[in-house]
């Protein structure tokens, strides 16, 4: 059966798949083969999509059913497979390559030379997957500073630009992109060695003064395990919360953030209450909450800053879910992107949302469930 490459392919195509499949059924077409056939057919759809009247409530439906066909292509003829985060699909190429393949379909169509537009994306996968593209690069270049400078610690996960570290860091490397437009190889390694000295386990001096750390300190969730995979846990200031949970300090610089050793909070004092300080620096940035239902009663905290689980420690927490519904309410922080929050009577369902996600995350925090009240947090026990 023509199709028959593109159906074997569910393991590493993902939901590309049956994209690709609804795609061919749509079009009366099924795809003649992979390789530079396949492309040729793809091209030849492009364009006789944008010979046809223009209607725009189409586009997205266009996209999605060609780009998931070129991703099926790419990783059949480069190796690879599809990665999914947030609901957002991307193609990985080799160790450190990604792709966008729905972007790649967007550009071919405003382009004035759809044909040769999508052949220069194929050129950019194909530069991905040798570790010369826009993404693979800059990994790339992190990859080999941090093996150099801090061995002890290894990449675990990527998602495109961001990238989880074994030691339970997460690094956004966008900064290094715009680097990486404008300056030389050295320009980015040098930017990557900066990036690195910032990570937790760093036994180098941070000197940082409390006028520069007052605006840039916030709390951070982390586990048991988190601290005990550093090589000298007692090193970072944390404040136990309950369960398996405790709240550390960092100092975010954009993207960037680094964790605050317990001498620094020490040698704060003399001018501010660092823990309060963080306390006060998130509330600032939780002046409205956005709350997404997911399913009967239970809700998600989702601002998508990187501060959402650690917004369990709001002071107010319990008041503003009260404005929602009366009685009490509990919550749960499984990894650093998610805070759950449901009424008394949803915990089963807060209970298993909350292991589900701390099972698919790299670096989970807790499926533990925290009673959210005005007088503080209380572990709910079994």
């Amino acid at each position: 059966m023509a199709v028959s490459w593109v159906e074997a392919m569910r393991d590493v195509g993902g939901r590309l798949v049956p994209a690709a499949l609804n795609f061919m059924e749509a079009q009366g077409s099924a795809l003649p083969d992979a390789g530079a056939t396949g492309v040729q057919w793809l091209a030849d759809r492009i364009e006789r999509f944008l010979e046809q009247e223009e209607d725009t409530t189409e586009d997205d439906r266009f996209v999605e059913g060609a780009g998931a066909v070129l991703g099926l292509l790419l990783i059949e003829h480069l190796g690879g497979r599809t990665r999914e985060r947030d609901g957002t699909h991307r193609v990985q190429l080799g160790r450190f390559g990604w792709f966008d393949p729905f972007d790649a379909i967007e550009q071919a169509l405003d382009a004035e030379d759809p044909r040769h537009c999508l052949s220069e994306y194929l050129t950019i996968a194909e530069r991905e997957a040798r570790q010369a593209g826009p993404v693979s690069r800059i990994v790339s270049t992190f990859a080999e500073v941090l093996g150099e400078h801090r061995p002890d610690v290894r990449i675990e996960a990527q998602f495109e630009l961001t990238v989880e570290l074994d030691n339970g860091a997460t690094v956004d490397l966008a900064r290094l992109e715009k680097v990486a437009h404008d300056q030389d190889q050295g320009a980015i390694a040098e930017a990557a060695r900066r990036i690195v000295s910032m990570l937790p386990g760093d036994e180098g001096p941070h000197e940082t003064q409390w006028a520069e750390a007052e605006a840039r300190l916030f709390p951070r969730l982390v586990s048991n395990k988190f601290l005990g995979s550093l090589p000298n846990d007692d090193a970072l200031y944390r404040e136990e919360v309950g369960h398996d949970v405790h709240l550390t300090l960092q100092l975010r610089y954009g993207p960037r953030a680094r964790y605050v050793r317990r001498t620094e909070v020490e040698q704060w004092l003399d001018n501010g209450d660092a823990f309060h300080q963080a306390i006060r620096n998130l509330a600032s940035h939780s002046r409205e909450l956005r709350l997404e239902p997911i399913e009967d009663g239970l809700l998600r905290v989702r601002q998508g800053d990187g501060l959402d689980a650690a917004r369990l420690v709001l002071p107010d927490l319990a008041v503003r879910l009260r404005r929602l519904s009366t009685g009490s309410w509990i919550a749960a922080a499984p990894h650093r992107d998610v805070l759950l929050v449901a009424p008394i009577d949803g915990a089963p369902l807060l209970a298993k949302h909350a292991s589900d996600a701390a099972e698919r995350a790299p670096h989970p925090i807790s499926s533990a469930l925290f009673s959210v009240t005005e007088e503080g947090l209380f572990p709910v026990h079994p």
